[in-house]
């Protein structure tokens, strides 16, 4: 068994000792409590990052990582409470806003709407275990349902409450990026401004092809992780 690999194992065995973001020691303590060169303790700290077990952080050390919060929407068209819930999670929602304004260009032209026409916005804040995960923004036309605004989204499902009125989504175009986190986002998320984000964007259309439903996600980096399943299409026929 190579070096690296039960200096490893020692070390994760010394990580569950340890709570979520406690720094660890430095290469060369850990070189002097091992008893190994620093070309070893560094391949193992790498495989360790690789794992997810660890998390660097540029000017400040290496910390034990955060056990992620793992995001199905890339492969399901499930909510967030679902998907929480199966993985044993206890999931929350703050109501952040919960207005009508008027359509801008961006949005108007997602939707397939007419600039500054009604446009239903809620936005929430997710918690897992009651830290913040995820702050989501979602634009609806107003006009596909006026009831929106009376509905009460820290207890219920925006896509368990459109079922009622007969909308659901029928397929989706979906993206992920990462970006630097601004000032609003930061405060909400919990994390230093410019730190590293994910954002999710949606798109969602019925089963008539209309969009109905644009969505602006953002997790912070380290705590989340998207799981997409790929299947090769079937082929009917192989070409000559």
């Amino acid at each position: 068994m190579p070096l690296y690999y039960q200096l490893k194992q020692l070390i994760m065995e010394k990580l569950k000792e340890l709570p979520p973001l406690s720094p660890i020691p430095s290469e060369r303590e850990l070189c002097d409590t091992f008893g190994v060169s620093r070309p070893t303790v560094r391949r193992a700290l790498e495989e360790l990052e690789n794992d997810g077990e660890l998390v660097r952080l540029p000017g400040k050390g290496t910390f034990v990582a955060e056990k992620k919060y793992v995001d199905h929407a890339m492969q399901w068209s499930i909510g967030f409470y679902e998907d929480a819930s199966m993985q044993n999670k206890a999931p929350t929602t703050k109501v952040l806003q919960q207005t009508i304004v008027p359509a801008t260009a961006e949005i108007a032209k997602r939707l397939a709407v007419q600039q500054d026409s009604e446009v239903f916005v809620l936005e929430r804040l997710r918690f897992v275990d009651g830290e913040p995960i995820c702050l989501v923004t979602s634009y609806l036309p107003y006009a596909l349902c006026t009831d929106l605004p009376k509905a009460n989204f820290a207890e219920q499902s925006l896509y368990a409450f459109l079922k009622e009125y007969g909308i659901a989504i029928h397929r989706a175009k979906r993206s992920i990026e990462v970006k630097q986190a601004n000032v609003t986002e930061a405060a909400y998320l919990n994390i230093e401004k410019d730190s590293p984000i994910v954002l999710f964007q949606s798109l969602g259309f019925m089963k008539d092809g209309t969009p109905f439903e644009y969505v602006r996600s953002r997790y912070p980096a380290y705590k989340a992780r998207f799981e997409n399943e790929v299947f090769q299409p079937a082929v009917e026929s192989e070409l000559p």
